[in-house]
């Protein structure tokens, strides 16, 4: 999200809102991994263990989005390294980058792919604070966002980080794109520059320098439309507008962008990027934060209760308008680690997250959450979410003569689509084991 060539007044942003965070400035006085910003730090040797989901995943799921917070990066070979809290990145199956476009757009992708070295699979979008007359640019295949062509055990040397450069190019990530200079630079900043370093191991090709950590959340073909409709007019709003965009640590960064669109479809609330400065404190976003958010949202959300999903604005309208809820099968959590061998990136792993450095609410968080089975596999999270759903209409099958009473009150209608939704999400998950099931028994499964 940011590098060691920002402008100076991204560092003192930081500063100031860890400041707040931990209720004196003082506290921040050392940058030392074993001292107080240490403990804002997610560590390896607590949550670092590869959890990818099942390859029958994209058999099963047309479309899902994914919020992935990236760790902070750190070139052996130029010796420049990102901010302590990390990039963030949303990739999206179903919307695809738009070649036809002057400036970075989305489409609707031209059919459901399960290949993820397929370019109509979906698109990675991302923020850089280079950026001057765009907010982001996507990245065409799940592969290239991620792995960047790497096989796994592979040696990431110079050649092959020239050979997904040449290739970003070739596919006109950056077509349109203007770039902010770097602070040291005479000149404007050339594409090849900015590949070098800013682009690979942020823009696409994460794992070449960082460690991932991605909420990986299935949603309805008619929820794609709002997402691409704000980020493309986001981008409209600086290529055809007067203002640059100007990156902000506090008020309009990468997360900002990857929360707002999900918002634009009801999955949860918006952060508000033009308020003023002290407002703007309890409007921060930090990429493993916002991971943590959409985590605990997907997995333990109250489904249980149609009076309390009325309550919540989000789910409330997410439901009357695509029949959808964020607490659903298929909602799941995965980490991916910076690749090894590695001959250009320091794979030492380093996440911050802003939270007490005292109780650690967050990292204890996104600890129980990766270590919960029904996250991170499919088919147990499929199980889970069965039983669930029986639960919730055996329930509802006890209670159905007491309330009888008062099936005139103006929650009838409401309580009725809702155990609608519920029968139709029970048929769902049965048939999804049942197709994995025959994947098995017919050697498909991976």
């Amino acid at each position: 999200m940011r590098t060691r060539f920002d402008p100076p007044i991204g560092w003192a942003t930081i500063r100031r809102i860890l400041a707040f965070a931990v209720g004196s400035a003082a506290l921040l006085g050392g940058c030392a991994e074993d001292g107080v910003i240490g403990r804002f730090q997610l560590k390896p040797d607590e949550i670092i263990i590869e959890r990818r989901p099942d390859t029958a995943y994209e058999k099963l799921f047309p479309y899902y989005v994914e919020l992935c917070a990236a760790s902070q990066f750190r070139s052996e070979v130029t010796g420049e390294g990102g901010g302590p809290a990390g990039h963030a990145i949303l990739y999206i199956k179903g919307a695809c980058k738009d070649d036809d476009a002057p400036f970075p757009q989305l489409r609707r992708c031209r059919a459901i792919a399960t290949d993820l070295n397929d370019p109509e699979h979906g698109a990675g979008v991302s923020v850089n604070q280079l950026f001057r007359n765009v907010n982001w640019v996507a990245t065409p295949s799940y592969a290239l966002v991620f792995q960047g062509g790497l096989a796994p055990g592979e040696r990431l040397t110079r050649a092959r980080f020239e050979a997904v450069e040449q290739a970003a190019i070739a596919k006109g990530i950056y077509n349109g794109v203007a770039f902010h200079r770097f602070p040291d630079a005479s000149s404007d900043t050339s594409l090849r520059d900015f590949l070098e370093r800013a682009g690979v191991g942020t823009d696409f090709a994460l794992q070449f320098a960082r460690t991932v950590f991605c909420a990986r959340l299935p949603v309805t073909e008619r929820m794609l439309d709002p997402i691409i409709a704000f980020l493309n007019d986001k981008n409209r709003e600086y290529a055809e507008g007067e203002a640059d965009y100007n990156w902000s640590a506090w008020a309009d960064n990468c997360s900002h962008t990857m929360r707002n669109a999900l918002a634009a479809a009801n999955i949860w609330s918006p952060l508000s990027v033009r308020t003023t400065k002290i407002r703007q404190l309890f409007n921060l976003a930090v990429p493993a934060n916002e991971f943590v958010n959409l985590a605990e949202l997907i997995t333990q959300g109250n489904i249980d209760d149609y009076r309390d999903i009325l309550r919540d604005g989000p789910r409330r309208d997410a439901f009357h308008e695509f029949d959808w809820l964020p607490t659903r099968q298929g909602a799941l959590l995965k980490t991916l680690p910076v690749h090894d061998p590695n001959d250009l990136y320091d794979t030492t792993f380093r996440l911050f997250t802003l939270q007490s450095p005292f109780l650690r609410g967050k990292t204890q968080r996104a600890i129980e959450l990766l270590s919960e089975e029904r996250n991170v596999d499919l088919v147990t999270n499929l199980r889970y979410f069965e039983k669930r759903y029986d639960a919730i209409l055996a329930q509802h099958d006890q209670q159905r003569d007491s309330l009888r009473s008062v099936r005139g009150t103006k929650f009838r209608r409401v309580e009725s689509l809702y155990y609608d939704y519920i029968k139709s999400q029970e048929a769902e998950v049965s048939s999804m084991l049942a197709r994995i099931a025959a994947m098995v028994a017919f050697g498909e499964r991976r």
